[in-house]
């Protein structure tokens, strides 16, 4: 782990935590081939219904929005209405002063980071988070990139700098932490929405139970 970054575990936590939706652009989704485009559609949006749900500071951010990379994901954007989307020229979003000014703004030391692409626009700031100090982690089922070989060093290299490689259930689940919060409906509902599985199970056992209480009426008394 960096000297400047000992902690090895310690939950995420609505009041711990910030998501950066990095560079999540139609154009650079048009090469993205280490994940299909309809599932990483549906990871980006899993995480921002996440962040709406925890009520966690959220930040948004292009490239080149004029030129290839094209404009935001709309159906992100859209979730987030009145939101500025800061956009910029330079590579790495942390040699943003006004991207690093707006996450010092949350107050944060937990950075829940997804990015097009995960071998540029997750990587470089990334590992720039956790040199000045954060806790990065990097969900890289809601990144994409354009090679796997790309893609895996891009990894190694996070990893070995002391990012958490982490996927949006395990988010989700670290955010969560007990399901007899009042919170865990909600939470269940953006689970079964977005990770169809697990929706089909608690509606199976709703089945279940609604089935057990129907015999249980029939009984005498």
């Amino acid at each position: 782990m960096s000297p400047t970054n000992p902690v090895f575990f310690e939950r995420l936590t609505p009041e711990n935590a910030a998501l950066l939706l990095i560079d999540m652009q139609t154009g650079l989704m048009l090469g993205v081939t280490t994940i299909s485009p309809v599932e990483l559609k549906n990871n980006v949006l899993a995480l921002a219904h996440l962040s709406l749900t925890y009520q966690l500071p959220t930040l948004l951010t292009t490239s080149a929005v004029q030129g290839p990379n094209g404009p935001y994901l709309p159906e992100v954007a859209e979730l987030f209405p009145g939101q500025e989307i800061q956009n910029r020229m330079l590579v790495n979003a942390w040699d943003d002063p006004k991207f690093v000014a707006a996450v010092e703004k949350t107050g944060r030391k937990k950075l829940i980071m997804a990015a097009i692409t995960t071998d540029v626009c997750l990587l470089f700031p990334a590992l720039a988070a956790v040199q000045a100090g954060y806790d990065v982690y990097a969900v890289v089922d809601a990144s994409g990139c354009f090679s796997t070989a790309a893609e895996s060093s891009a990894i190694t290299r996070m990893a070995q700098a002391g990012v958490k490689i982490t996927g949006w259930g395990t988010v989700t689940a670290e955010l969560l932490h007990d399901w007899s919060q009042p919170i865990s409906q909600k939470t269940g509902a953006v689970l079964g929405q977005y990770m169809p599985a697990t929706g089909y199970l608690v509606n199976n056992m709703a089945a279940q139970q609604a089935t057990a209480n129907q015999q249980a009426a029939l009984q005498p008394a």
